[in-house]
């Protein structure tokens, strides 16, 4: 068996929002870390492993939380967050009839939770991000972020990210064939590899110092948030960067 030779430190935070052709991909995900059923005769040999726990030779520091409703998705995959948080209003969406009381008594007793109320200043999103970084994690995947009934929650979402990107931390929200992050005072470089779309919003008033290089459409200069000039862009099958020198972009990938 290969000793661990990478360190992979990450946050993985599942709400309640459909997560739709992102699913397969979650569950491998998860499996490589270590969640749910493994395959029986894995002997961790990973040169010819080819199963959802393939890669354990990198050193794993996972911690997923399930936002309110996103332990639904977790528990149909036979898999238990380290950490569950909600007020109850969107988790066993099959049993709406029940009181939150009653859907309490659904989740796993194994699995450590805190059930928040209702009516309050912040969102279960908005809660297990503060919980992941309150424990030190400064990558977070988001998934059942994006999308669903209420286009609200997706907003609320982006205005967290723009919020946690001033704080240092990165958070890539997934989605329906969408990735969404924020680039803040900062650059992103990509790789020729790269495909699909890419949108570049101006979140702030403004953003000075814009750099786009390598996409289809190169720019330098200025961004407001009236005016649409960064999207539907595209990579090109070379090497690409983004740069902020003051301001906050939202960065849209689309395949």
């Amino acid at each position: 068996m290969n000793q661990p030779l990478t360190e992979y430190k990450q946050a993985i935070i599942i709400g309640a929002s459909p997560i739709g052709n992102e699913a397969g991909q979650l569950v491998a995900l998860l499996k490589w870390a270590g969640y749910g059923p493994q395959d029986e005769n894995c002997d961790h040999d990973c040169t010819t492993c080819h199963t959802g726990c393939a890669g354990k030779t990198i050193k794993k520091d996972i911690y997923l939380i399930a936002a309110d409703g996103g332990l639904d998705f977790l528990l149909k995959n036979k898999m238990m967050p380290d950490f569950f948080i909600g007020d109850m209003d969107s988790f066993a969406g099959e049993y709406d009839e029940l009181s939150s009381e009653e859907k309490k008594k659904k989740i796993p007793a194994n699995i450590p939770h805190e059930i928040v109320p209702v009516e309050k200043d912040d969102t279960d999103m908005g809660l297990a991000v503060a919980n992941a970084y309150e424990k030190g994690y400064r990558e977070i995947l988001l998934y059942g972020g994006y999308g669903g009934a209420r286009v609200s929650h997706t907003l609320a979402n982006i205005q967290l990210m723009s919020c946690y990107a001033k704080k240092g931390c990165r958070i890539c929200m997934m989605g329906e064939g969408i990735r969404m992050e924020i680039l803040w005072k900062s650059c992103k470089k990509f790789s020729s590899a790269m495909k699909g779309n890419l949108s570049v919003i101006c979140l702030s008033d403004y953003a000075e110092g814009v750099i786009i290089r390598g996409l289809k459409y190169e720019y330098e200069g200025r961004l407001t948030s009236d005016h649409a000039l960064g999207v539907s862009n595209s990579f090109i099958g070379q090497d690409a960067e983004i740069s902020v020198q003051e301001g906050t972009l939202l960065l849209v990938y689309e395949r």
